[in-house]
């Protein structure tokens, strides 16, 4: 008989999964539930657990993150994952290589039952193994089952400088842990370098994909190899180690399959990827090649989705035109945008055929092209961030010099955004020259916002907030200070009576008039007259 745990926050997911296979028919003698990743620890402490059924996505804990932990303590378990995400599907053959099976919710219930029983069958043959063993094979095997982790774990360490590079301290813990790497064997490293995705990854789903990814490699470049190190660096570096014998001097061939690799990855992992073949060292020697594949990755930042050996790219560094900034920017201060568009957009893709393309290429142009846009901003009072918004952020700056792809991505977001801002503005201009004429025209008269948003077919809330934008003022105080200078100058330059006056600039009431005009100019209509006269020399 044997034991099902199942691992989901759903409570009615649970409840569905339990009651829709007849668990008596497959030998299932017990159902265990847990809704999370430490419930479920807690039951495999308890009880001998054949079979787990585990939803990917749950709080406080993965599905993947429970499998590689059951992995770890309970190497007998076979697991089955279930998930809502068919945005994964591409994801499904990669995840098959490690796990029984990857289900998509809502599970066909005689689906599940025959991926059950094959989990049963899988069970029952490593209990028949285990029965026909001495105890030390059974100890053997699981060792041989950890095994995998323990060599990845030595290899990160001896990269990340974590495990002395020494000959004598390398031999010491390759004996503690009885791992079978030969003083004398050489080994190949490969850097895999995930350059993008093509949409941006939560947490859960990078995991995931960590996960994809390497089974992809288990399948693709190990193709059954008995040690298959897949170590992962950061955040997207990947260091696959292959013993030298793997492939020989075949470099055509091991090309071949990291290009399959690669492949695949586009394809069913929507991501850019490129494969860094180092050159061949002891295992004292790997963390050296290891720094020089780094080097080697930083500075061939022009090629993408591509196979790159250390060999072919020393010394192929090419000639990279210097770029004329200051030519750039006159082209943005006399408008002429589609020609600063073309000119950015054939200098970025000239550095596409330089062999050698240096991480400094990079970088000293975003400085110099920022410095650009920003000697720009300034020519045209701007605030950089307001135009540019989070692409000068530390975070987008720093992926944009991660490739020539990336800088090319970044430049034209910024140039277009720029270029999208200044017509914008060079728009509102010229409806604030309209809207001034109208008012200027209509002077005479009591126009309202309304009005005058009707005359530049704008409504009347956004013409307001765009008239304070652009000039500082609202249209009421604009209006008001345009009819007060003109009543000004009949004041002092004719003889019309305060009346008329008032009547010139809109106001048919008199007493209004003078009160709105008191308060403009502290003084009324009579006495502004007279004193004007008066500092003119003239008769009051």
């Amino acid at each position: 008989m044997y034991q099902l745990l199942i691992v989901d926050d759903e409570i009615h997911a649970v409840r569905a999964v339990q009651g829709g296979v007849n668990w008596e028919e497959l030998s299932i003698s017990r159902i265990h539930i847990a809704h999370n990743m430490k419930q479920a620890k807690d039951i495999f402490g308890e009880h001998p657990i054949d079979i787990m059924i585990c939803d990917i996505e749950m709080p406080q804990g993965s599905g993947i993150e429970l499998l590689s932990w059951v992995r770890e303590k309970h190497a007998l378990t076979e697991s089955i994952f279930l998930t809502c995400h068919s945005n994964f599907d591409y994801a499904k053959e990669a995840l098959q290589l490690g796990s029984l099976d990857y289900m998509l919710k809502p599970v066909k219930y005689h689906e599940l039952r025959n991926v059950v029983q094959k989990g049963v069958e899988k069970v029952n043959e490593k209990r028949e193994q285990h029965t026909s063993k001495a105890e030390g094979q059974y100890y053997s095997m699981l060792w041989q089952t950890h095994r995998p982790v323990l060599m990845e774990r030595f290899w990160h360490d001896v990269m990340d400088r974590r495990q002395s590079s020494h000959p004598d301290r390398i031999r010491d813990a390759l004996h503690n842990q009885s791992l079978p790497i030969k003083e004398t064997e050489a080994f190949l490293p490969v850097l895999v370098y995930v350059q993008r995705w093509a949409e941006k990854l939560s947490l859960r789903d990078e995991k995931l994909m960590e996960y994809a990814l390497r089974n992809a490699a288990d399948d693709i470049i190990w193709r059954g190899c008995e040690h298959r190190p897949f170590v992962r660096m950061s955040g997207d570096l990947y260091v696959a180690i292959l013993p030298a014998e793997y492939l020989g001097d075949d470099r055509e061939r091991l090309k071949g399959i990291l290009t399959d690799y690669i492949a695949a990855c586009n394809r069913y992992f929507r991501c850019d990827i490129s494969c860094y073949v180092g050159e061949l060292g002891l295992s004292h020697e790997i963390a050296t090649r290891y720094d020089s594949l780094i080097r080697l990755k930083d500075n061939v930042l022009n090629r993408s989705n591509d196979v790159i050996f250390w060999s072919e790219e020393l010394g192929s560094s090419g000639a990279v035109d210097i770029i004329r900034m200051n030519v750039w920017l006159k082209m943005l201060e006399q408008g002429a945008y589609d020609a600063i568009l073309s000119e950015t957009e054939h200098y970025l893709q000239s550095l596409q055929e330089v062999g050698f393309l240096k991480a400094e290429v990079l970088q000293q142009f975003l400085q110099n092209f920022l410095q650009m846009l920003y000697h720009f901003f300034q020519y045209k009072e701007w605030q950089a961030y307001q135009v540019l918004g989070e692409e000068v952020s530390l975070e987008r700056m720093s992926q944009a010099v991660r490739s020539l792809t990336d800088l090319r991505i970044w430049a034209s977001t910024a140039l277009t955004r720029t270029i999208a801002y200044a017509r914008q503005r060079e728009d509102n201009v010229t409806v604030m020259d309209k809207v001034k004429s109208f008012i200027s025209q209509h002077v005479s008269q009591s126009i309202s916002r309304e009005d005058i948003a009707r005359h530049v077919h704008l409504h009347p809330d956004y013409l307001s907030r765009l008239f304070k934008k652009e000039t500082g003022q609202s249209i009421v105080e604009y209006i008001l200070d345009e009819k007060m200078a003109i009543a000004r100058e009949l004041l002092t330059g004719t003889e019309l009576s305060v009346s008329d006056v008032a009547s010139s600039v809109g106001y048919s009431n008199f007493s209004y008039f003078s009160k709105v005009f008191k308060s403009a100019i502290q003084m009324n209509p009579n006495e502004y007259r007279k004193a004007a006269r008066k500092a003119a020399g003239r008769k009051p």
